[in-house]
């Protein structure tokens, strides 16, 4: 991912107040050069209010290039004309003050000068640390949470393989010597995949830990293929029934948890679908913004009532897969809803298209054959 080198309103605003508050005080010196026919004084004056003003400019640049939120940084900002306020309303106030005594005041613009690009070098300061401290903490926050989406999603899709390697196992175990041959090597060709899995759910669980953290960079990868190879493990290692209606392919903006969003929503599928001859089907739609996946199932359904728990976590929810499948989704720029089309459940997810593939000219409506 290519850096963004372009200036952010913020920064842009403290270095301006920076070069608007040196090119015074040059100005000013200037004319107070020309007026007492003398250099030593009035560029040792310079120093006191030239180089802040110029430091006001140079820190305009390092808050650009800060590895801060934008809107941490426009706290920085915020806090720096807040300092060049104050300190000047103060300062200005005393001569005012002066002024209304019918007192001298001796040169008020070189010390309205040193007062505001003190004070907005000052707040600069004090708002960087404290946009840092922010930021800090919103890091932490999100560790935290892609610590806890992780450790869910493991504790979930791994119970799940578990569950079927133990089950074909016992029935490897319980096999009769005359019929043990054949179911032995099928049984153990499920073991083996759901095993492949697993390893493959905990060798994805960086990845995954970054994009809930929104630290991950995300590339082409095509939906197709998922469905496919969700599609058939499902099928081998349940007793549902999984269709799938896909086009040659479909390329989306994501990462390796995408593997999860599928196997999530389809296992959702099987796994609450109380019929005697349980049926998924699977469609992917490919557009040019964005690609449409749908699950649906002939189960029971989802009430209207308990729909908003099945996004959620927790013993008496709904959630689990679905909750595991919506955060990515948001992740990756998507959206996922329970559609109203009749009998059973359908869940939509959308996600960004890639633009590239998209624009290879492929026809996203012609199905692989043999789907």
């Amino acid at each position: 991912m290519e850096s963004d080198h372009r200036w952010g309103t913020g920064p842009l605003v403290v270095s301006g107040v920076g070069l608007v508050l040196a090119v015074t005080a040059v100005a000013h010196h200037v004319t107070e050069i020309v007026a007492i026919a003398s250099f030593r004084n009035p560029l040792i004056a310079l120093l006191l209010d030239g180089a802040p003003a110029l430091a006001l400019v140079y820190g305009g640049y390092r808050l650009q290039t800060a590895d801060l939120e934008a809107e941490h940084t426009w706290l920085a900002t915020i806090w720096c004309l807040g300092g060049l306020v104050i300190f000047t309303s103060a300062v200005g106030l005393t001569i005012v003050v002066r002024l209304l005594e019918r007192r001298t005041v001796a040169e008020p613009q070189f010390t309205l000068l040193v007062a505001a690009s003190f004070g907005g070098l000052a707040g600069l300061i004090a708002g960087y640390y404290r946009a840092r401290a922010l930021d800090d903490a919103s890091r932490a926050r999100r560790a935290s949470d892609a610590l806890a989406f992780v450790n869910s999603l493991i504790r979930h899709d791994l119970r799940n393989d578990m569950q079927v390697i133990r089950a074909y196992a016992g029935e490897i175990e319980d096999s009769e010597p005359e019929s043990a041959e054949a179911d032995v090597s099928e049984h153990a060709a499920i073991v083996r995949e759901k095993a492949d899995e697993a390893f493959e759910r905990i060798e994805t669980t960086g990845s995954l830990a970054k994009t809930v953290a929104g630290e991950a960079e995300y590339e082409p990868v095509d939906l197709v293929d998922v469905v496919g190879d969700v599609a058939r493990s499902a099928e081998n290692a349940t007793s549902a029934t999984v269709t799938t209606d896909l086009p040659e392919r479909a390329s989306v903006v994501a990462n390796a948890g995408l593997r999860s969003v599928v196997d999530n929503l389809v296992e959702n599928a099987i796994e609450h679908n109380d019929s005697e001859d349980p049926q998924v089907r699977v469609t992917v739609e490919q557009g040019a913004e964005t690609t449409r996946l749908t699950v649906s199932d002939n189960g029971p359904g989802i009430p209207p009532d308990e729909r908003p728990s099945a996004f959620q976590t927790g013993e008496h929810t709904l959630g689990g897969g679905l909750q595991i499948a919506v955060t990515l989704v948001e992740r990756y720029g998507g959206d996922l809803w329970i559609e109203e089309v009749g009998p059973g459940t359908t869940i939509v997810v959308e996600l960004p298209s890639d633009s590239t593939d998209v624009a290879t000219g492929r026809d996203p409506a012609q199905p692989t054959p043999g789907k």
